[in-house]
């Protein structure tokens, strides 16, 4: 490798890390005009534009390197992999990959993901069964056979290859753990604690054990055997395993505690995780923090897009294709209808490059009119000055009976929902997004800021760390796109 190339691959890591990959495309697209015939050099391109959502600017470079390094297992992935996630056929691509790195578990599971995409989930599921019996120690191989055997509406299997792994391995403890963690996603508690319970006659005394049955049994509603487990597992070593004391500490009608517990974490990186409790504590206890976080003027935004910015039309038959092939997923909010497998902005079909577009435009005008910085603020303290990126994306078909239960989505910056059909003749109490209400499991009585009548074409963008939910309808169909965008990269 020479000098200059080397210096080309440290920029477009660098640049992948902190966000500046229009920046590296341009000197990598300089050094290729000379030397068009490096497979490295065309992998970073590749890379580089993947991360800016221009696969299929990415796809022929992919292909190229492929043709010119026919035995590089790496460009053969990032080819498979690139080719999933624009929405095309990549089963025998990732086939080719797996043949080449047949030791990996990350193609093993890109390959089942491109299965399922294919319409061959259960052809997935029974190839993903055969390697967690050679490899029953494969733990995201497990979460993925469980998560998949959901949404083929398979439930019954969903815990079949931990439970053989179990029975296998009667004294191992992560089993246990990962298929407890499994029935909560499931919302089956009374499972879970069952089997935390098992566990422990075998394993005796572990804080992870307690946790699981600390949340189990708060979430069945036992309070007092649950602040006993509680104490038991000791102090929550990650934010995500904090909300469960906090969670408690909310149901049992004790802010105060809850705002203890959770405090110590809105310092970490992973604050995101506690914003939302912290924000039911403060409105609780009547504290004006709770306005300061949810309820200052240009946080939420609506917008109504005209017909011609946006064929609705044509974009519903595109989503409603899609969600034929779609499912349940074990640990989402939705409720009698299917949410699309992949990121949806990344796919290439026409009509969501251009929603993708709308969206993207949308959602830096929103940004652009956000109140003044203010670095206490998990939606204010963030840099403004680079192009929103997608964190997630998908689709939501709802139907009869159908809704959202509450949640949040702390991994993002900014949530939003376009709503592409809805059913015909909602009432007021059908249907609506619910912005700001509490969840309806914790028992606590704060009403929702504001409630929204969803119709085609309207956008609401509104905080990630904010709680909302959606109200369920008679009948019909309400389908929707959901998008989280990313907190920005802060320089170093």
């Amino acid at each position: 490798m020479s000098a200059a190339q080397a210096e080309l691959e440290a920029l477009a890591a660098t640049a992948l890390a902190n966000g500046h990959e229009a920046d590296a495309l341009i000197r990598l697209a300089q050094w290729s005009r000379s030397n068009p015939e490096s497979p490295p050099i065309l992998l970073w391109q590749a890379l580089l534009l993947r991360a800016l959502d221009r696969r299929a600017e990415a796809l022929p470079l992919l292909q190229r390197a492929a043709s010119l390094a026919p035995a590089d297992g790496g460009i053969a992935h990032t080819l498979a992999q690139t080719a999933l996630e624009a929405g095309l056929p990549a089963t025998a691509l990732f086939e080719q990959a797996l043949r080449l790195d047949p030791g990996s578990a990350v193609v093993r599971l890109g390959l089942t993901s491109a299965r399922y995409a294919g319409g061959d989930g259960i052809a997935a599921l029974e190839a993903l069964e055969a390697a967690l019996a050679h490899n029953p120690g494969w733990y995201d191989g497990h979460r993925q056979f469980a998560q998949l055997a959901t949404m083929l509406g398979q439930s019954e299997r969903m815990l079949g290859t931990l439970r053989a792994t179990m029975a296998r391995f009667p004294d191992a403890l992560d089993p246990c753990l990962v298929a407890a963690e499994l029935q909560m996603a499931a919302g089956d508690f009374a499972g879970a604690l069952e089997l935390s319970l098992q566990a422990q006659t075998r394993a005796g005394e572990d804080t992870a054990l307690w946790l699981v049955q600390a949340t189990a049994l708060d979430e069945l509603g036992q309070s007092a055997a649950a602040e006993a487990a509680f104490a038991r597992a000791g102090p929550a070593q990650t934010a995500a395993d904090a909300c469960r004391p906090i969670r408690h500490a909310l149901r049992s009608g004790n802010a105060h505690a809850a705002l203890k517990l959770a405090e110590p974490w809105l310092a970490s990186a992973d604050a995101t995780q506690v914003w939302p409790y912290v924000s039911l504590a403060w409105r609780l206890l009547g504290d004006d923090r709770a306005i300061w976080l949810e309820q200052q003027a240009g946080l939420v935004s609506q917008i109504d897009f005209a017909p011609e910015a946006i064929d609705l039309p044509a974009l519903a038959q595109r989503l409603r294709a899609i969600h034929a092939g779609s499912g349940r997923f074990l640990d989402q909010s939705v409720r009698f209808g299917t949410q699309t497998d992949g990121p949806l902005f990344a796919r290439i079909e026409p009509e969501l490059v251009a929603v993708r577009k709308a969206m993207s435009d949308a959602l830096a005008a929103h940004i652009a009119a956000l109140p003044p910085s203010d670095e206490r603020h998990p939606q204010l303290a963030p840099r403004r000055d680079c192009d929103p990126r997608f964190a997630g994306s998908w689709s939501v078909r709802l139907v009869d009976e159908g809704f959202h239960a509450s949640h949040q989505h702390p991994q993002g910056w900014f949530s939003a929902v376009l709503y592409i059909a809805v059913p015909a003749g909602l009432t007021e109490s059908e249907g609506q997004l619910i912005l700001g209400g509490a969840p309806t499991e914790l028992g606590l009585n704060l009403a929702p800021y504001q409630t929204v009548v969803p119709c085609p074409g309207r956008l609401v963008i509104f905080p990630s760390t904010m709680w909302h939910a959606t109200l369920p309808f008679k009948s019909g169909e309400r389908m929707a796109i959901a998008f989280d965008i990313a907190r920005p990269i802060e320089e170093p």
